[in-house]
């Protein structure tokens, strides 16, 4: 339905008369009756009637001056808002990231950005890294930020900061005051795993597939801090991000084990799609990741 149809007919309906309405809306009269003639034929009802240059108002006339206004209304409404987005003034963005980068990387900045931006829309959630990716992928997220390798092509990628992963055990282990570890000396120990899919677990893998290790006794636990309450526990030892166990590390409930061994690392990154254009709500959430990590080049892993 025309919304400059709509406007003629409110006009014409609220004056009640042509001529009136025709200055109102700029027009002349022949106009005017044209599109109200239109709009009769599009809807299939009369809506005005003509007697004696008075016009008034059929029952469907009244019935579509409601509706009209009420459209017209809306209409108005989203094109101030559109306005708004296109200052800035308004924007929504849909944040995703993994297990570790959403509870111990991304906090900090999601509460700087509602202080800044107050009038923007934030929706945040946390899954896994293939999730993620897939949901950027398919635009229901907009942006995420993963650690690890990106787990498709169809999205680029930004790296925001280094992390580093660390061996860890109870502070009541064996192992926890011993210096310079072989990692030989802890293939015989219990070990405590990532769930599947997780880059930690994989990460580990490939640690324990480069020194031929083969631990014949392992738990899963999900997410990372299931593995540190597990380790924390005394079941087992466990790799995990650095960035996950500073607290306890500072706390001495947990101890960094000493391993003579370069440990794996990887990138934190925020990815999104190339071909998606963001909004002023994107832009700034881009801007504050980018500007609140440093960036670090990735290097060769052990």
């Amino acid at each position: 339905m025309n919304p400059t149809l709509l406007r003629t007919f409110v006009a014409v309906a609220e004056l009640r008369h042509f001529a009136r309405a025709a200055s109102l809306c700029n027009l002349s009269q022949p106009a005017v009756s044209h599109q109200i003639a239109l709009l009769e034929n599009e809807l299939g009802v009369r809506l005005l009637n003509r007697a004696n240059r008075r016009v008034s108002l059929t029952v469907a006339g009244e019935v579509m001056l409601e509706e009209a206004q009420r459209i017209l209304a809306a209409v108005d409404r989203a094109r101030e808002r559109m306005q708004e987005v296109a200052r800035g003034a308004v924007g929504r963005i849909r944040l995703g990231a993994s297990p570790t980068a959403g509870h111990y990387l991304l906090p900090p900045v999601l509460c700087m950005y509602r202080e800044r931006y107050a009038t923007y829309d934030l929706h945040f959630e946390i899954a896994a890294p293939h999730q993620i990716a897939d949901r950027v992928a398919r635009n229901d997220l907009d942006m995420g930020v993963l650690g690890g390798e990106l787990p498709t092509t169809e999205l680029q990628s930004k790296p925001l900061m280094a992390d580093q992963y660390v061996l860890i055990a109870s502070s009541r282990h064996a192992l926890a005051k011993t210096k310079t570890l072989t990692p030989s000396r802890l293939i015989s120990e219990s070990w405590i795993l990532r769930e599947e899919g997780s880059e930690t677990r994989k990460a580990l893998a490939a640690w324990w597939h480069r020194h031929r290790l083969q631990p014949p006794k392992t738990l899963t636990f999900h997410g990372p801090d299931g593995v540190k309450h597990a380790v924390a526990a005394n079941l087992g030892l466990a790799m995990t991000s650095k960035l996950t166990v500073r607290e306890e590390l500072r706390r001495g409930t947990l101890r960094e084990l000493d391993v003579k061994s370069v440990l794996p690392h990887r990138s934190f990154s925020v990815v999104d799609h190339p071909q998606k254009h963001h909004g002023a709500a994107c832009r700034a959430m881009l801007e504050l990741l980018t500007t609140t990590f440093p960036r670090i080049n990735r290097t060769p892993v052990d």
